[in-house]
């Protein structure tokens, strides 16, 4: 967790001056001024990274305060943009979010050409900010009817480029300089090498060096400004040469140690003879800060030595990446370097798979965190669909302070990885900035011009015209979700319902009612609307400068589909059907599932005595003589929760008492549909629709309200579904077992379970993410062996 108040004095320097207090104070209102408004960053999983078209993508989102740690809370819309590999748009989403989560999803189809595919999910507030805590996600997309040629895991080594970063930009002249080294390939997939080694003009070795399987490496050497160097590396894979760069006469170093005992960071400023000749009498800022959390401390070369030390306790700076700047007494950055601080303690997941007798697995996990939000993706266990590569902890700890955002944050945060905080140190070495410009902090704090979004407009015009000082209002209802609403009306006839959650294809209906609530007839214009807001910054995708390396061995070949069971024709046999059937006039209006009624002349009963004898409860409440018409399945007599949609004539019914009196004779045809496919309005509580015989409707009612459907709205949530593989090792591949978006973790209830088939696993792959209300991450990966019957 941050400390505050912001700023800490520092009590283990190993000399003793007192501050400028004019520059120490600076200081504070410089950090206090750039940081005083909160920065939310986004973190989404993915259920998988590879999709057949016709298969549905499915995410979790989460939405994290940096300046509090904890889940952000102050935004709902967070806008997703989907574009091809050609950074042209696709497709656009608002997403709904609360607690700081958000799912969706996008059901592929043929339209979705093979290709990669990014996916940039942002919010309005973030325009505010000149760094980019936005976060981007790429997926690719194949097709059944193309082969599918893997990629190579070894990267393309003729594209070898090799990084310094020595400590304070240069290499100094006399003194032992460590010197980082990046070597990548041109799709910035690290190379490893065991055998660099750096020689002088003489060709004799003066030091060597080694990198891991990011590319990061380190080197250390004695420099002598005469000499020139040259960087060589001869092995196999790669044989490259080339000079390491001028030598300076003097500068300034920033060299730390963070693995000392007592939880110290040991921070060294450092020069060579001609620097210490230089620097006399000169004061510098030691400055250690991340967000508005900040430590400082005055520093000078006044003893004659050469380097200065100086101790932080690491329990006063925030977790993740700091920022160490060197600052001269104009308060003007010298040289800066990034340390990784790790204070917080992972939360501990275990995980169980068993088999049951019904040839299903159930996966019992627990997590020892309380009140947390959790999402799993579970995937056979040779699955290529894998994405290993991002991890929430390596996108607000790590991503959120880099210049240049890692691809890859999974393995410096992976638990079975035993070298992670070693290649944690390479990878801060290989650094030139962070993410925030001293500069920018200086002279350029923020200006707040958008806003924290929080739902969606409804608008409209009313024609009636309005009395002076009348007390008319409008209603506004959502059947689907049981809100209901209401609004003033200005002099113009307008009114507006602000901060309202609308789901896309939703029906929503608008009325006019007087100071007594009774409904008063006129036509009601409304619509939903709201500012789409762009990303200022822009969609920051990683350029691939060449297409990565495939493996032309290594090509899987789709099965074709199987042709559907045809019909036998059977010759010698005629049947003769002497049914008339039904003409029915609106059942294109229905789903499939719907029945359909056809309601024959004699017929004289009430509406709602036929609805009752097909599976609703109706009646009168008694407490307000009012119609109801309700799920037999409901639990609450007139709950508006199990009430079906029930429309006459396409126009939706808000008032069930216009049934009381309607018989079948007035009717031509009823159409119930129990499961509420038929209607976006009030899913899964069943659709109603009346068509009265011609000639009734307009003796029958006339509607006092305005129906209209949701456009511009939050994307509606998918069901998600598993999609059908023609074979088992098609499944194996690219299949997915479950997905479980909405875990939540109680304080007396740590544990879950999840239930989904076997599909012939013998283990499986389980990627797990999320965060507690306490600002606690979770990211892990998991192979689990599934165990025998539970």
């Amino acid at each position: 967790m941050k400390l505050f108040p912001r700023f800490f004095s520092l009590l283990f320097c190993l000399q003793s001056f007192s501050q400028t207090a004019n520059n120490s104070e600076k200081i504070k209102e410089y950090i206090d001024t750039y940081f005083h408004y909160d920065r939310e960053i986004i973190h989404v999983q993915f259920n998988k990274n590879i999709y057949i078209n016709n298969e549905d993508i499915a995410f979790k989102g989460y939405l994290f305060s940096k300046n509090n740690n904890i889940p952000n809370n102050n935004t709902t819309n967070v806008e997703l943009v989907v574009y091809n590999d050609q950074q042209q748009i696709i497709q656009k989403q608002l997403l709904f979010t609360e607690n700081g989560t958000f799912k969706g999803g996008i059901h592929l189809n043929e339209k979705f050409k093979p290709g990669k595919y990014n996916f940039h999910f942002y919010t309005n507030w973030m325009n505010n900010f000149k760094e980019d805590d936005s976060f981007n996600q790429t997926v690719e997309i194949i097709s059944k009817n193309n082969p599918y040629v893997f990629e190579a895991n070894e990267p393309n080594w003729k594209t070898a480029e090799i990084s310094l970063f020595p400590e304070g930009g240069n290499i100094i002249d006399g003194i032992i300089n460590t010197v980082g080294i990046k070597i990548k390939d041109c799709n910035k997939k690290g190379l490893e090498i065991i055998n660099g080694v750096i020689l002088d003009s003489k060709s004799n070795e003066v030091a060597h060096f080694q990198t891991n399987s990011m590319g990061n490496g380190v080197f250390y050497l004695k420099a002598d400004l005469k000499e020139k160097y040259t960087l060589k590396i001869n092995s196999e894979k790669l044989n490259i040469s080339q000079p390491l760069g001028k030598i300076a006469e003097t500068g300034i170093i920033l060299s730390y140690n963070n693995n000392l005992a007592k939880n110290n960071l040991l921070v060294v400023l450092k020069t060579n003879e001609k620097g210490l000749q230089l620097y006399q009498n000169k004061k510098f800022i030691l400055l250690i800060e991340q967000d508005g959390n900040f430590m400082q401390q005055e520093i000078t070369f006044n003893n004659n030595k050469t380097e200065q030390p100086c101790f932080f306790d690491k329990k006063n700076l925030s977790n993740g990446v700091n920022t160490i700047r060197v600052l001269d007494e104009d308060l003007n950055e010298v040289t800066e370097r990034l340390v990784y601080i790790e204070n917080d303690i992972t939360p501990i997941t275990t995980l169980e798979a068993k088999a049951t007798s019904n040839d299903s697995i159930i996966l019992s996990g627990k997590t020892e965190v309380n009140k947390a939000h959790l999402s799993i993706s579970i995937l056979p266990e040779k699955s290529v669909c894998m994405n290993k590569k991002k991890s929430i902890s390596g996108t607000f700890y790590l991503n959120a302070y880099l210049e240049k955002p890692e691809t890859n944050t999974y393995p410096y945060y992976d638990p079975d990885n035993k070298n992670r905080k070693q290649d944690l140190e390479l990878l801060m070495f290989n650094q030139n900035k962070g993410k925030f410009l001293w500069e920018n902090i200086k002279s350029d704090p923020p200006k707040i011009n958008y806003q924290f979004e929080k739902g969606v407009t409804v608008s409209g015009k009313v024609e009636k015209e309005l009395k002076p000082n009348s007390k008319n209002k409008i209603s506004l209802i959502s059947l689907k979700d049981n809100l209901f609403d209401e609004a003033s009306i200005d002099e113009h006839n307008d009114f507006k319902f602000e901060h309202f959650y609308a789901q896309d294809s939703t029906v929503l209906a608008v009325q006019m009612i007087n100071e007594k609530n009774s409904t008063i007839f006129t036509k009601i214009e409304a619509r939903v609307s709201r500012d789409e807001p762009r990303f200022i910054l822009g969609p920051s995708f990683e350029k691939i400068t060449c297409p990565a390396l495939k493996t032309t061995d290594n090509v899987f070949n789709f099965a074709p589909p199987k042709p559907e069971d045809k019909a036998i024709e059977l010759e010698g046999i005629a049947i003769k059907n002497n049914f008339k059937k039904e003409i029915l006039t609106h059942k294109n209006s229905m789903s499939p599932v719907a029945k359909a009624f056809k309601i024959k002349e004699g017929e004289y009963r009430t509406v709602l005595s036929f609805l009752t004898s097909n599976g609703y409860n109706t009646g009168i409440n008694p407490n307000d003589n009012t119609v109801y018409v309700r799920n037999s399945r409901g639990a609450y007599l007139g709950d508006s929760a199990s009430s079906p949609s029930v429309y006459i004539d396409d126009i939706l019914a808000f008032d069930f008492n216009q049934l009381l009196t309607l018989t079948l004779d007035q009717i031509d045809e009823i159409y119930i549909d129990q499961s509420g496919s038929s209607d976006v309005s009030a899913v899964g509580n069943g659709t109603i629709k009346i068509y009265m015989k011609k000639g009734q409707k307009s003796n029958y009612f006339k509607p006092k309200f305005t129906t209209f459907i949701v456009t511009k709205g939050f994307a509606q949530n998918i069901n998600y579904k598993n999609s059908r593989f023609e074979n088992q090792e098609e499944f194996n591949y690219f299949g997915t077992l479950n997905w479980s978006p909405d875990i939540d973790l109680k304080d007396d209830h740590l544990d879950y379970q999840i239930k989904f088939p076997k599909n012939n696993q013998k283990e499986i792959q389980v990627l797990i993410e999320g965060f507690s209300e306490e600002g606690q991450l979770i990211s892990e990966v998991k192979k689990i062996h599934i165990g025998g019957n539970s």
